[in-house]
Order: structure tokens, then C-alpha cells, then sequence
């Protein structure tokens, strides 16, 4: 008998936050199969998550940090291989999803078999776009009423749901991209197949915080919006938002704004300088 969905939780070093995700997300699905994907956690933290979690719960533990992407796809093909459960879950390893969020976005793919990505919404109502000149940013919105989906350019990073079909169709994750913006990547080729992605009104997630170093976040960030730029929109859009992000840089060195997120000048130097030599994938020593 297949299961209802499929979870995949990509962890690194966070067990206790990892281990409150997983059994928030079993509550809400008895019958779904829970695959903690460790990308090379030192062995204390391992042990202690292991210590945590429920006994049904399988935690793989890759050879190396594998980023996001490259790490996920580990698990998804042999997912798809599997034929297990027509829905996979993707979450962070700190989501914190409100009651029923996975029932609504089962619901939603249910209801809608062109549907194939989802994601819940973030509190704020805040919406995924995606443009030439931006890459991708939040737009400011207001919460969607209850089961209702918006159609979306990408979906929210934080939480997803997707389609065996869709997966199978459009392919796994960019490999390039590491980790930060493959998930649009993902989205954005998906809608290229013919698929929809939508964000389904009542399901909410919260993404607390973030413990990727300041200065990875920055190049992976810079790097990563040039090159979904430069697949979706050509070259000459990814030198328009490459001078962009030049001059942002320079605005913001020269008013000293060291709080601005993810700022880092020398990253974001690295992250256009590496654009541009077509080096992808894991990202330097920074």
C-alpha cells in the first residue's frame, strides 16, 4: 500500500530544530514515510538527532556536505525509482508548519492534477516573483483565503510538495546552484513542462532563522540569481543584473549598511567573478 507522501528533511547540524520538524510534520500525516537527509553532520550532532527522533523515521547520512539540491537528489531518484507515494515533501530542517499545512497542500495537489509544485504560504502573505532584473524576490501580498491557490512564478524555498509526474517530466534539481535558488530553478523549469506551481492559502509554514555563514549566503546568493537569470532570460539580462548588484554593493559599502542581509561586498565580488568563469556547483573557501 503506497503512503500518502514522501518527506524529505535536509539537515546539518541542527538535531534538536530537525527533530521538533519531523514529528510537527508526523502529526499531521500518520501514514507518511520520513527520510532525514544529513549532509555530513559532525558525529555528536548526528548521534544526538538520532537520540531524538521516532524509531520509523530513516536518517541517511551523505559522505560529504552535499548542499541542498545535490543532496535532495540523492533521495528523489530513488524516490521516483521507488514508486512509493504520488507526493514528496521537501522541508528545511527548521520548518515549523501551522496545524493541517500538509493536509491543505495534499489537498491542493489533489484538486488540481496539472498542480505540480506547491508550497504554504509565510505569514506576511509575502509572493515569489520572478523577473529578469531581480531574479527572484518577494512581493508584498496578503494571506490567500483558505484552499485557495495562487498560481506562482516559484515557490517559497522553506517548503514543498511535488508532483511524481512533475519531477519525472521536468527533472531533479540543478546541481550548479549548490544551494540557495535551485529550488526556483526547479520551480521555474516545471511551469517550462507545462506545470503549474501554486501557493495554497491556509497552509503556513514559518522559517525562523538561518545558520549559513553571512558571507556563503552572499556569494551563493549573487552567483546563483545571475545564472537563474541568464538560463530564463539569456546573457544580456544577467549583465543588466550583474551591474545591479555592482552598484547595490557600492550603495551599501559607502552608507556602511553592515546590516543589510546576507551582505557581504567581497562574497558578492566572488559570486559575479565566478558567474561569469562558469564556475558552479560547491562553493569556494570563502
Amino acid at each position: 500500500m503506497k503512503a500518502t507522501a514522501q518527506l524529505i528533511i535536509v539537515h546539518w547540524n541542527r538535531p534538536d530544530e530537525c527533530a521538533a520538524t519531523a514529528a510537527a510534520f508526523r502529526a499531521q500525516l500518520a501514514d507518511m514515510r520520513v527520510l532525514i537527509l544529513d549532509n555530513h553532520s559532525a558525529e555528536e550532532t548526528l548521534a544526538r538527532l538520532r537520540a531524538q527522533v521516532d524509531a520509523s523515521v530513516k536518517i541517511l547520512r551523505l559522505p560529504q556536505n552535499k548542499g541542498w539540491g545535490p543532496a535532495l537528489n540523492v533521495a528523489l531518484q530513488q524516490w521516483l525509482d521507488d514508486n512509493t507515494s504520488e507526493y514528496c515533501l521537501i522541508s528545511a530542517h527548521d520548518a515549523q508548519p501551522a496545524p493541517r499545512c500538509l493536509p491543505l497542500l495534499i489537498e491542493a495537489m489533489n484538486g488540481d492534477e496539472k498542480l505540480g509544485i506547491a508550497c504554504p504560504e509565510y505569514p506576511d502573505g509575502s509572493v515569489p516573483r520572478f523577473t529578469a532584473l531581480h531574479a527572484v524576490g518577494q512581493q508584498t501580498g496578503q494571506p490567500l483565503p483558505l484552499k485557495t491557490v495562487r498560481e506562482i512564478d516559484v515557490p517559497h524555498g522553506t517548503l514543498m510538495i511535488v508532483r511524481r509526474q512533475c519531477l519525472a517530466e521536468a527533472g531533479l534539481f540543478d546541481e550548479r546552484y549548490f544551494a540557495y535558488g535551485d529550488e526556483h530553478e526547479l520551480g521555474a523549469r516545471a511551469r517550462k513542462y507545462g506545470w503549474k506551481v501554486g501557493l495554497v492559502g491556509g497552509a503556513l509554514v514559518l522559517n525562523p532563522e538561518t545558520s549559513t555563514a553571512s558571507e556563503l549566503r552572499s556569494y551563493l546568493f549573487t552567483r546563483n540569481s545571475l545564472l537563474l537569470v541568464h538560463d530564463y532570460f539569456g546573457h544580456f539580462s544577467a549583465w543588466k543584473r550583474a551591474a545591479l548588484i555592482l552598484l547595490n554593493t557600492l550603495r551599501l559599502t559607502l552608507l556602511a549598511r553592515k546590516d543589510a542581509f546576507a551582505f557581504s561586498p567581497a562574497a558578492r565580488w566572488r559570486g559575479c567573478r565566478d558567474y561569469f568563469a562558469g564556475r558552479f556547483g560547491p562553493p569556494p573557501a570563502l
